[in-house]
């Protein structure tokens, strides 16, 4: 009859113990943290008052457009009479806008300048290297100071004297008023501005494209060594069968590379989401400025950066989710 080892010698049994341990512990170091912040809310007279969110706002930001009715739960335009918790949901909707544009064109820019960097061509792979060395080593707030000051606001008012730039056949038009894809060019005070398309105000232009210049040199280098992580016997079978270069790139070691580099690039992701609160360096109001001046207007920061910070994380996990399923789905592909 075989005998039962005792549990102090069963490796399985004593994983369980630690993970068990580790939980009470964790509990009871969360327990002890709440009762320390409750007794010292106590000691200085703070009281958690969550209808501050349902008073009126009071405020208008140019930069809010679109929130929440929490009444009728359906999109509508934001007005001053609008609650405190809806003038937070629109700041969170314009940092959501700015994510999904800042993350699509920082993994467009990020992609090229990875692949750029492996070049063949000595002047293309040096000039990639500048780029990316020139954005990683300088303070994003600085680089956003320069996109808004230095070239947004320096950019033609529209008038006779200085017409707005249009590039790729008239459809982007940009002035110092901001930047406009698709609608049409009317006259207003002398001036030319596109009216109708989609248009973004200078402080929106401004933060979607340094966030996404400055994050893309990070993706760069993420490509850069997910591609070098493919064997290089890929790209020569791809030659062999007669593909080009470009072909065997896009075809056989790029769908290889990304499904090695969704994990750090979903931290770049995340990161240029949180960056974007830097937007109150430049003027745009996103979900930090709105709680900021709800907070300033209320008294209540507590409260505000609370809901700001659960906003962050809700926002974070999503991305990692939708992250997380896509890396799923490239494994069993």
């Amino acid at each position: 009859m075989r005998t039962r080892s005792p549990f102090w010698r069963d490796a399985r049994a004593l994983a369980v113990l630690a993970q068990v341990l580790v939980v009470v512990i964790v509990a009871l170091a969360l327990a002890g943290a709440m009762a320390t912040l409750r007794r010292s809310f106590i000691r200085q007279n703070i009281h958690l008052d969550w209808s501050v969110l349902r008073q009126p706002a009071g405020f208008d930001l140019s930069a809010l457009q679109w929130t929440v009715d929490l009444d009728t739960l359906r999109i509508k335009r934001y007005e001053p009479t609008d609650s405190n918790a809806e003038a937070i949901i629109a700041g969170l909707i314009n940092t959501i806008q700015v994510a999904v544009m800042g993350i699509v064109l920082a993994t467009l820019l990020g992609v090229v300048a990875g692949v750029a960097r492996l070049s063949q061509n000595w002047l293309v792979g040096r000039m990639a290297l500048g780029y990316v060395e020139a954005l990683r080593n300088t303070p994003l707030l600085v680089q956003l100071f320069f996109w808004y000051f230095g070239i947004f606001l320096q950019l033609p008012d529209g008038s006779s004297s200085h017409p707005p730039l249009r590039l790729l056949g008239s459809l982007v038009t940009l002035t110092n008023s901001g930047l406009a894809v698709g609608g049409t060019r009317v006259e207003r005070f002398g001036r030319l501005v596109a009216e109708g398309g989609y248009q973004l105000t200078p402080e929106l232009a401004a933060l979607v494209i340094g966030l996404a210049v400055y994050t893309s040199a990070f993706i760069a280098e993420i490509v850069r060594g997910g591609i070098q992580t493919v064997s290089r016997g890929q790209m020569e079978a791809a030659r062999s069968l007669g593909l080009t270069y470009r072909q065997g790139l896009r075809l056989i070691v790029l769908p290889q590379a990304f499904r090695i580099i969704i994990p750090p690039l979903g931290n770049q992701f995340l990161n240029l989401t949180k960056n974007s609160s830097l937007a109150l360096g430049i003027g745009y109001a996103e979900l930090l400025t709105a709680a900021n001046t709800v907070s300033s207007q209320s008294f209540r920061s507590l409260e505000a950066f609370t809901v700001v910070t659960v906003a962050y994380l809700m926002v974070s996990l999503v991305i990692s989710a939708g992250l997380n399923l896509i890396r799923r789905r490239l494994a069993t592909s």
